[in-house]
């Protein structure tokens, strides 16, 4: 009994994170949630007494920790290799339901009530902001990479890792994991071509022209 209790909870909190990941906290209805499931509204009170604001939590967290153990799992498998721990952290996001981490923590945390805001928010800070943070702290003091705020670069890198969701949208656009190698050469070797890099593509320029 207590494990079919606990199966049915991780189908809603299944169900949830798709339709509140899709469309956002305030667009979802617990209706729209148990309609999805095939069951009756009220029945979600006996998972979450709390109501919709419950559930997302528990959906967030649940998220968060999923993406937590890939991170770190990532960055262990490659330790010492920083553009092998983030194309492998890359892999990951790639894997999984776009998160939108940005739009989440702008818009959905803040129609919840301040205590849970602030919860979350910590939350998501500690699970995917933190370990990335100290991967690129621990890239500098091997001197892999020179000196920038580590909270700069792992923030950015999160974005980034957002707009993998968006970029696939448009018609023709490669592959998530191709558009995430991308991604990382330009944070890692700059946009600007090298001194032999501009030899060649002037040769490609002039033979194409």
């Amino acid at each position: 009994m207590e494990q079919e209790v606990r199966d049915s909870t991780q189908r809603v909190l299944d169900v949830a994170e798709t339709l509140f990941m899709d469309r956002g906290y305030n667009a979802i209805t617990l209706r729209d949630i148990a309609d999805e499931l095939g069951i009756k509204q009220a029945s979600l009170y006996y998972h979450f007494p709390g109501g919709k604001e419950q559930l997302f939590q528990a959906m967030a967290e649940r998220m968060f920790e999923r993406h937590h153990q890939g991170i770190t799992a990532a960055i262990a498998a490659n330790e010492g290799d920083l553009r092998s721990q983030l194309r492998d952290i890359a892999a990951w996001f790639s894997s999984q339901r776009p998160v939108k981490f940005m739009g989440m923590l702008h818009a959905d945390l803040a129609a919840l009530s301040p205590e849970h805001k602030e919860e979350l928010a910590q939350k998501a800070h500690s699970a995917m902001f933190r370990p990335l943070r100290q991967c690129f702290v621990e890239a500098q003091a091997r001197g892999e990479i020179r000196a920038m705020h580590p909270d700069l670069l792992a923030g950015c890198f999160l974005w980034l890792m957002d707009g993998l969701s968006y970029g696939e949208t448009r018609a023709g656009a490669p592959p998530r994991q191709a558009m995430a190698d991308d991604i990382i050469s330009m944070m890692l070797d700059g946009l600007l071509l090298r001194s032999s890099e501009i030899s060649a593509a002037q040769r490609t320029w002039v033979f194409q022209s």
